[in-house]
C-alpha cells in the first residue's frame, strides 16, 4: 500500500539515484531516515529504486508520521512541546495523525517560507555554515555550525568558545549547543549573510547580573549585515524557548535560549543601564508594534529546555 504523498515544494532537495544506490545509502548521506524517505516519495516499504530516478529528499525540521505514532510522541522524541508542535503545523494539539502526513518542528521554516526567504535574502551557499566578524577583536571566521541532522558540531562549539570570549580576560565559556544551531537558522535564512558578534560570553560584573545568560553562554548580541534590526528581532521571536532582546540605540539583537520566552526592547546605549522608554518619552515603554515588555531577567532560573542534546564529533 502506498502512502500518502505529501504536498511537494520547489524549496525540496531532489537526488538523482546513481548506479548502485539504495535508499539507505542515499539516507545516510542527507542525514535522513529511509521511513521519511519513502513518505516523502510515496514509495512501499519494500519499494525499489531504479538509475536516474529523482527522489525528493525530505527539507531539513521535516518528518512524516509513521504507523502508531501521535503528536505526542513526536514532540517528545524531538525535544519539544505539544502545543509548539501543533501551532507550527496548524492543527489541534489534540489532533489525530495519518501516515504519512508531513509536519515541519518549531524553529524550521516550511518549505513555502524557505522559499520565499531564497527569494528575497539569497540562498546560502553552504546551509549550516556562517560567516562571523567579532567586532571588538576584528577577527573573521567562517564557521560550520551543524551537521546534515542539524546537530551541534563539536568543533563550531569549540570555535565559538574562542570567538565569543570576553575582552578583557582569557576566561571562555563553550555556548549552548541550541544557541549554535539557532545561529545556522539565522545565517541560512538571511542568505548566509555576516553575523558582527556584539557580545557573547560575559564575565558578572556592572550592568551584567549573575543571572544573565550571558554568564553562561547561553546569549549572543549581534547582527546581520544588510537586514534592519526590526527584521532581525521578528525573525528571532519566532523562536520558542528563547530570549528575544531589541536594542536600537546599541544597534544589536539580543538573542538567548531559556525555558520561559521573554520578549523587550531596551533604549540604553553601550554601557548604560537598561532604559525601558524612549529617552525624553512618557510613553509606554513599549510602541505599538514592538514587542512585549517582558524583563530580560525573568526566567525560572532553568537550563535552557534541550541541555544534553546530541552532539556531531566531526
Amino acid at each position: 500500500m502506498l502512502l500518502p504523498s505529501p504536498q511537494r515544494a520547489e524549496a525540496e532537495r531532489r537526488h538523482t539515484v546513481k548506479q548502485g544506490q539504495s535508499l539507505s545509502r542515499i539516507a545516510k548521506r542527507y542525514g535522513v531516515t529511509v521511513t521519511d524517505l519513502l513518505a516523502a516519495n510515496g514509495l512501499k516499504r519494500d519499494g525499489r529504486i531504479r538509475e536516474g530516478q529523482a527522489i525528493i529528499v525530505p527539507d531539513r525540521g521535516v518528518v512524516y508520521v509513521r504507523p502508531g505514532q501521535t503528536l505526542a510522541g513526536i514532540a517528545r522524541r524531538h525535544e519539544v512541546s505539544v502545543v509548539e508542535l501543533a501551532r507550527q503545523n496548524r492543527i489541534k494539539p489534540s489532533a489525530n495523525l495519518r501516515v504519512g502526513q508531513k509536519l515541519i518542528l518549531p524553529g524550521f521554516e516550511a518549505a513555502e517560507e524557505k522559499s520565499k526567504a531564497e527569494k528575497r535574502w539569497g540562498k546560502p551557499k553552504r546551509p549550516g555554515t556562517a560567516t562571523f566578524y567579532r567586532v571588538w577583536s576584528e577577527e573573521r571566521r567562517r564557521i560550520t555550525l551543524v551537521d546534515r541532522r542539524e546537530r551541534a558540531r563539536r568543533p563550531a562549539l569549540r570555535q565559538l568558545r574562542q570567538l565569543l570570549r570576553p575582552k578583557a580576560s582569557k576566561k571562555r565559556k563553550q555556548p549552548h549547543p541550541r544557541l549554535v544551531r539557532l545561529l545556522a537558522q539565522i545565517s541560512d535564512h538571511f542568505g548566509g549573510r555576516r553575523i558582527d558578534i556584539i557580545s557573547g560570553y560575559r564575565l558578572p560584573g556592572g550592568y551584567t547580573k549573575e543571572s544573565s545568560r550571558h554568564v553562561d553562554g547561553h546569549a549572543i548580541d549581534f547582527r546581520v549585515r544588510g537586514v534592519s534590526l526590526k527584521v532581525l528581532r521578528d525573525y528571532c521571536a519566532r523562536f520558542d524557548h528563547t530570549g528575544v532582546g531589541y536594542y536600537p540605540r546599541g544597534r544589536f539583537v539580543h538573542l538567548d535560549v531559556r525555558r520561559k520566552n521573554a520578549r523587550w526592547t531596551d533604549w540604553s546605549r553601550p554601557g548604560e543601564p537598561p532604559r525601558r522608554r524612549p529617552p525624553g518619552s512618557k510613553a509606554p515603554a513599549v510602541a505599538a508594534g514592538e514587542l512585549s515588555d517582558a524583563p530580560a531577567a525573568e526566567d525560572d532560573g532553568k537550563p535552557p529546555i534541550d541541555d544534553g542534546g546530541e552532539l556531531a564529533d566531526d
